[in-house]
């Protein structure tokens, strides 16, 4: 009975228990790396123990090589991916509007979002240069398609019975969309949101490993070309952390902003 009543207080909404579920997820991941480097992967050129990414992370945070790098890399996120976000929800909003536009526009923007954009990476470093720019828009590419299709779709799956309630009271087309429509969509923009920040983080990785002498990336490639396992995994479990951390927060932006959708 007990061990029922526990699941049953896991599976609840309670900060404590999202907690919880967060440490035990991590719990398990420590103790499946820790058993695959004692079993498996007993090369440490390959793999290594999560004691030795602990102390490697220790030594670049005394030298400021974390803050540094973090510097570097939260600066670029931090610019680009605002402006990712604006625009995938103003491009989808137009979509979601003007079927013509969508039938036009949408198999362009359907073939973009295919295309590899961080393997032409490269391509534009080599236009915009090393440095902040080619970050930016990198970063802006890769993240902005799942804002646009999310938004799109939460647009467009707005229950009929709703909008036309709100037209029976002689609401306005802005009046729908402010009050039915984008309320409705709000849970589908932020989902949209959340994928976009895990691609936002491996596009900024990318950009910094062509073309930035400081960040993440730029410290990942560097460890890398040393053979310096335990250091390139220690700035993989710090951009782990930020992806962690920015889900979060984008969960409880979602918990404010639609809360209906948490009673659902």
């Amino acid at each position: 009975m007990r061990v029922r009543e526990s699941l049953q207080w896991l599976e609840g909404g309670t900060r404590a228990a999202g907690t919880a579920r967060i440490a035990i997820s991590i719990c398990a991941f420590l103790l499946a790396w820790w058993i695959l480097t004692a079993t498996v992967a007993t090369n440490r050129m390959v793999l290594v123990p999560p004691y030795d990414v602990l102390v490697a992370l220790g030594r670049e945070l005394a030298s400021g090589a974390v803050a540094k790098n973090a510097w570097a890399t939260s600066l670029a996120v931090a610019l680009s991916f605002p402006v990712a976000v604006i625009l995938g929800v103003l491009i989808g909003v137009a979509l979601a509007s003007n079927r013509l536009l969508t039938l036009t526009a949408g198999p362009l923007l359907t073939a973009m979002y295919s295309v590899p954009v961080v393997a032409l990476a490269p391509l534009f470093i080599s236009w915009l240069g090393l440095g902040l720019a080619s970050k930016f828009v990198i970063v802006v590419l890769v993240a902005i398609f799942p804002v646009i299709v999310n938004t799109e779709v939460g647009l467009r799956s707005t229950e009929r019975a709703l909008i036309d309630a709100a037209r029976s009271f002689n609401a306005t087309g802005v009046q729908i969309f402010t009050t039915v429509t984008f309320p409705f969509a709000l849970p589908f923009i932020i989902g949209g949101i959340r994928v976009a920040w895990a691609r936002a983080l491996v596009g900024i990785v990318v950009a910094e490993f062509f073309g930035a002498f400081a960040g993440f990336g730029f410290a990942i490639m560097a460890a890398s070309q040393t053979f310096n396992t335990a250091t390139l995994l220690g700035y993989v479990v710090l951009i782990g952390l930020m992806g962690l951390v920015g889900s979060l927060l984008l969960s409880w932006l979602e918990r404010r902003m639609a809360p209906w959708r948490q009673d659902a």
